[in-house]
């Protein structure tokens, strides 16, 4: 099942549960097992990233692309699936994504949850928004749920609602089986009974997709010489930008001492790269996000009677394959975790099985902008002492 954390969650356990944290029960006597260490198929994140718009003036930056898009703008959805081997490409698995509205105050998981139970057959294909909708008296309402595509990393075109207008959202919803486990079909299927006893096997994985900013797509209307009944056209300084996701600019790895002192030069690792360690050393990992991509934002108070500034924060979240981890989250511009290369409590072996051990990282900015990072280091047994 998959688990995650504040924005991709297991919808099992938002069933069960009603809150961001999957588990397996093993058993009253047994401790539950460590939803950081990787032993199967997860899904740790999901990513929205603007990669197309109709707007001259909002070509999409491939370095730190939106994570909030404007209506008739394409974003590509891409699900951070990872297992005891590696990162899992999406486009390998047999994956069913499907959108659903979310009106202000639904969290996620409403809007699936209240449409059930429906066959998958049964939802129809999502279209695309019209500019036409942009001149008539009043804008569609949204076919919702519908079904988004089939495939690991699919592309859809944010739609035009009335609920745009009042801080709506769309709720991405995955639904995957993995090879020799049970069907997309049947995963899909039990999901959308509205069952709550859910094959373990099954990755399910939901993702907000906010639309706007609003006075951003007013101004925008504005340009074209159009108007929007009962809305009034906002001063520059009153556009927002919108949420964008962060980045990773530099990872190092090195070899620290019992002290946390640095035995010689740590390693610039790039994305799925690999390292060469002995066992039993301690790994220091440093992970950079620039502070400056972090934003302001502003959030609705009272009722939308007032507003108040908010800024955003990182936090990330720490996994790996084999060892032991110092901790599991961190919250700084440059996050850092140490790693043991040694068996830890769940750890079946002495040494990983393939030779590899595995570490996946996620970044969340506090709102819906995410990256990730992952690399592996090679585990080579330590030098006999002198």
């Amino acid at each position: 099942m998959s688990a995650s954390g504040s924005h991709s969650v297991s919808l099992a356990a938002l069933a069960v549960l009603g809150c961001c944290v999957s588990f397996v029960a093993t058993g009253c006597a047994q401790d539950l097992p460590d939803a950081r260490v990787i032993i199967s198929h997860r899904v740790l994140a999901i990513q929205t990233a603007v990669t197309a718009s109709p707007f001259p003036d909002q070509a999409p930056d491939p370095d730190r692309p939106k994570a909030q898009a404007l209506p008739f703008e394409t974003v590509t959805i891409t699900p951070y699936i990872v297992n005891e081997l590696g990162i899992v490409d999406p486009d390998s698995l047999d994956v069913v994504w499907l959108a659903c509205e979310l009106t202000p105050g639904l969290g996620l998981f409403a809007c699936i949850s209240a449409a059930t139970p429906v066959a998958l057959e049964d939802i129809p294909d999502c279209t695309a928004p019209s500019f036409d909708a942009l001149t008539g008296d009043e804008l569609p309402e949204l076919v919702s749920p519908c079904v988004i595509g089939r495939e690991g990393t699919p592309e859809y075109v944010a739609p035009l609602s009335a609920n745009v207008f009042v801080s709506g959202a769309i709720e991405l919803t995955m639904i995957a089986g993995v090879p020799g486990g049970t069907s997309t079909d049947t995963c899909a299927a039990e999901l959308l009974r509205g069952e709550y006893d859910l094959p373990n096997d099954c990755l399910y994985a939901v993702q907000r997709l906010n639309i706007g900013p609003v006075e951003l797509l007013l101004s925008l209307a504005a340009s074209f010489g159009l108007e929007i009944p009962g809305f009034e056209v906002p001063d520059p300084e009153d556009i927002p930008e919108p949420d964008h996701n962060p980045r990773i600019s530099q990872v190092r790895v090195g070899v620290i001492n019992d002290e946390g002192e640095q035995v010689g030069n740590a390693q610039i690792v790039p994305f799925g790269g690999v390292v060469s360690a002995p066992r039993e050393v301690r790994l220091q990992v440093e992970v950079d996000s620039p502070e400056e991509d972090l934003q302001t934002f502003v959030i609705p108070v009272n009722n939308g009677e007032s507003y108040e500034e908010r800024d955003e924060a990182y936090q990330g979240d720490w996994y790996r394959t084999w060892g032991e981890l110092l901790s599991g989250t961190s919250d700084d511009p440059m996050s850092y975790n140490q790693w043991v290369l040694t068996q830890g409590e769940q750890d079946e072996t002495e040494a990983p099985v393939d030779g590899r051990a595995r570490m996946y990282y996620v970044v969340r900015d506090g709102r819906q902008g995410v990256n990730w990072f992952w690399f592996e280091v090679e585990v080579t047994e330590p030098e006999p002492a002198p």
